[in-house]
């Protein structure tokens, strides 16, 4: 019965009709491309282990041994951090949504952001819908918005900072591919466009003129949420900037924390690194997840590790393996949040819920 009421609830999200609803007559283009992306990024994998050898794989996989139990709680550290963050990015007086109800509800959303092949905001509508338990839904949402406002502003600057700050062997750039450059200066340019619709009312403008433009009754009906929406953001943004500062210290730190497991796990398998090393390795990966046209970036997070470490001057072999293990961290993780999807799911509405 719960794991039924969790599918019916995931149902009614946006994003999974659109990735897993009735299947219409025609060519099954959007199976074709997710089994296409998982392909490409298990061959990633495979011709990056034929390149090193399995067997120094396997030998420092190994190496971690009880390491393992360490590394798998190392990571609510920035669980705890981040969800300070979507803390900040409520407004006060809605701000007394009990911290372990708004962790088990962003871990969730993080996991089908893990999951869904839309990366990075996959799971943010689901966010929304549970935390509209405790709060409007319209405060539920510009939460949700201004939360990933904050986490990617302190993405572009951990990122750009992780790639100047620490020099590669020899003092060669880190953006030795076009990709790379292009992924980050992306992602910049992305943040601002979102920034600028956040603060301007544009999803109330966007909605009205696609009523305009298809007259889809639909369209019409979601003008009062997107008004209140845009009312939402607005108070904010205009009352609220100190809260805005604190959610991107509190994500920036979090992503600090994420980037410092890499030391963690290079330590625990013997070979320690410095923490700029660190830092450019992590945020090395955090640039080819970006990319993200393979679900889960699998591959592409194995190659940022790889490709860094290489930079680095590090063995290619110990890049992997630490992507290896902190894969293993993240399907344990992601094993969580399903189950506290599932749970949430499964019981009813708070009934003190913030008016």
């Amino acid at each position: 019965m719960p794991f039924r009421l969790g599918m019916e609830f995931l149902r009614t999200t946006t994003i999974y009709r659109s990735l897993f609803g009735h299947r219409k007559s025609g060519f099954p283009w959007r199976t074709i491309i997710r089994l296409s992306g998982i392909v490409i990024g298990i061959t990633i994998i495979i011709v990056l282990v034929r390149n090193v050898s399995w067997r120094s794989v396997e030998h420092t996989l190994g190496l971690l041994g009880w390491g393992y139990v360490f590394v798998l709680v190392y990571p609510l550290s920035w669980i705890l951090l981040n969800t300070m963050g979507w803390h900040y990015a409520l407004r006060a007086q809605y701000a007394a949504v009990p911290f372990g109800q708004l962790t088990q509800i962003r871990l969730v959303g993080e996991t089908f952001n893990t999951l869904l092949p839309f990366g990075f905001v996959g799971g943010e509508p689901i966010k929304a819908k549970l935390m509209s338990r405790w709060v409007p839904m319209a405060e539920a949402a510009a939460s949700v918005l201004i939360a990933k406002a904050a986490q990617t502003l302190a993405l572009v600057l951990f990122v750009g900072l992780g790639l100047t700050l620490e020099r590669p062997a020899g003092g060669l750039s880190v953006f030795r591919q076009p990709w790379q450059l292009t992924a980050f200066l992306l992602l910049t340019a992305g943040v601002m466009l979102f920034m600028l619709l956040l603060t301007r009312r544009s999803f109330s403008r966007i909605g009205r003129w696609l009523h305009a433009q298809s007259r889809h009754p639909w369209l019409q009906k979601q003008e009062s949420q997107l008004v209140a929406l845009d009312d939402s953001l607005g108070v904010f943004y205009r009352d609220g900037k100190r809260r805005f500062l604190a959610s991107v210290l509190w994500h920036g730190s979090g992503l600090l924390a994420n980037a410092m497991e890499v030391a963690v796990i290079f330590f625990l398998i013997g070979h320690p690194v410095t923490l700029g090393e660190a830092w450019l390795i992590g945020a090395m990966a955090q640039v080819t997840v970006l990319v993200g046209f393979t679900p889960a970036s699998i591959g592409l997070y194995e190659g940022g590790h790889f490709w860094a470490a290489q930079a680095l001057g590090i063995s290619p072999a110990l890049g992997l393996s630490v992507a290896l293990i902190r894969r293993i961290r993240e399907v344990f993780w992601n094993g969580v949040g399903l189950w506290l999807f599932w749970k949430i799911s499964a019981t009813k509405p708070d009934p003190t819920r913030i008016a």
